[in-house]
């Protein structure tokens, strides 16, 4: 029974996990991969062991009821012992503190080898070079660094020890503790996918959609502790941000907060043509072409609606690119060619399609002013919504397109299309330019691909007009 499905996004990141992995064993020559599982794949890491191989990737180890599999043992033959080596698809080392514990996973892994009584020497981590620029083939010396993080591995293993022991524990209770998950005291983005499964008792909107809440730790668990989890009952006592508080008025009244003359001087303020822009990228954890850096941004498409006067006839241009080559010189020009020096430019979170355009002139020179011309002219129509100039019940705290669209548009919504979200188009372009992909599936995935990006920009023409209509 599939409870727990992972996203579009989430796919693409264990998929671009493993291919980070596989480009990583290029720098130990020899290695051998551990292909059996379960039982068997113990029995062959200790066959590979025995022969003093260079080095095991996927090495396993069940011991105390807990299991490892090392990304890579390498055997150091002149102390006798092991190298651990954790790989990590990322561009730096994530330590304590962040939403990901690099030296925590590695540390586990060192834990577990121990009770295996494996002879170990030094723990490294493994993860990708921001700086590396891919000119001709990988390199992969370059592509990756390699840190050595034995001191902070032993240190660290006292506290994660601890953790073992506890996850050990609710794991073979028969019933799931109650506060099992530590989710509780994140906000609702961090959420494992398991949460409410083992949180029953919070609401479907709870406290943990309040705006911004993620970063405020401390107010956050001060209501879990006292188990306020509905947004009814929220405290008059608790201090929350002006923004948490609008959220809050306008769940419990229903009613929407809106600052007219502030949204007229939004929408006064644009110049005319105005162009509604919108970028849809796939942001490779290899750099699949030259002159691109690990996860930079790969423009494959664009939708671009162009209203020439307040009265005119709304305009269509859009691009997709459809093979397995960088697509960075056409979208360059096209842009220039119909995005001219006077107008204003609307996007949404506009700093995203402002970074595509400045990384596409670092590849195109000769569109180079285009492009920063056009950064220029770039308007966040998203602003009148995170300034809170416009608080809806139905955006639930939340600013992007996918909230504000439906409240205020009706007729027109994403979760209608085939396509639906970001992380699906980045997904699906990288299975349409697959050279195993069928002619019948590549043109279904482009026609989807072009209906979800043109809504994008359609959607904000659409809440332009509205709030246009609005103010008179």
């Amino acid at each position: 029974m599939k409870l727990f499905l992972l996203s579009a996004f989430e796919l693409q990141l264990a998929e671009q996990g493993n291919e980070v992995e596989a480009y990583a064993r290029n720098l130990f020559p020899g290695g051998v991969l551990v292909t059996e599982t379960g039982d068997e794949a113990v029995r062959e890491t200790e066959r590979f062991m025995l022969s003093e191989v260079p080095a095991i990737f996927q090495a396993t180890f069940v011991v105390d009821g807990f299991i490892a599999k090392n990304d890579v043992l390498a055997y150091d033959k002149k102390n006798a012992c092991f190298d651990l080596y954790e790989i990590k698809g990322t561009n730096s080392i994530k330590e304590e503190g962040k939403t990901r514990d690099h030296i925590d996973d590695l540390t586990f892994q060192a834990s577990v080898l121990r009770r295996a009584n494996v002879q170990t020497g030094k723990y490294f981590i493994i993860h990708l070079n921001k700086e590396y620029v891919r000119m001709g083939d990988l390199v992969p010396e370059e592509l990756f660094r390699v840190e050595d993080m034995t001191e902070k591995v032993v240190a660290r293993l006292p506290q994660v020890e601890e953790q073992m022991e506890s996850a050990r524990y609710h794991l073979t209770q028969e019933e799931e503790p109650i506060k099992g998950c530590d989710c509780i005291f994140s906000g609702r983005s961090a959420h494992c996918s398991t949460f409410k499964h083992s949180n029953p008792q919070v609401p479907e909107y709870s406290i943990h959609d309040l705006a911004r809440i993620g970063s405020s730790k401390k107010k956050l668990a001060t209501l879990v502790e006292r188990e306020v989890f509905s947004l009814d009952d929220v405290p008059a006592d608790v201090d929350l941000s002006d923004i948490q508080l609008n959220q809050l008025l306008v769940y419990r009244n229903q009613k929407p907060i809106i600052d007219l003359d502030a949204i007229r001087a939004e929408i006064e303020a644009l110049i005319f043509p105005l162009y509604f822009l919108d970028y849809e990228t796939f942001a490779p954890a290899i750099p699949m072409f030259s002159g691109y850096s690990p996860y930079k941004r790969i423009p494959f498409q664009f939708s671009l609606h162009i209203l020439d006067t307040p009265a005119g006839e709304l305009r269509h241009v859009e691009y997709l690119h459809e093979e397995r080559s960088d697509p960075s010189e056409k979208v360059a020009e096209m842009l220039a060619e119909h995005i001219l020096p006077i107008g204003s430019v609307i996007s949404w979170n506009k700093s995203f399609e402002q970074g595509v355009n400045r990384e596409l002139a670092l590849r195109q020179p000769d569109e180079r002013i285009a492009l920063e011309r056009i950064n220029t002219q770039m308007y966040d129509l998203r602003d009148v919504f995170q300034k809170q100039y416009y608080v809806h019940p139905d955006f639930r705290g939340k600013t992007s397109i996918k909230k504000v669209l439906p409240a205020l548009v009706e007729g027109v919504r994403h979760a209608d299309l085939d396509i639906s979200e970001g992380g699906a188009a980045s997904d699906a372009w990288w299975q349409m330019i697959s050279p195993t992909i069928t002619a019948p599936e590549r043109t279904k995935i482009a026609t989807d691909l072009r209906t979800y990006c043109e809504l994008d920009t359609y959607a904000m023409y659409q809440i332009w007009k509205h709030l246009k209509d609005m103010v008179g």
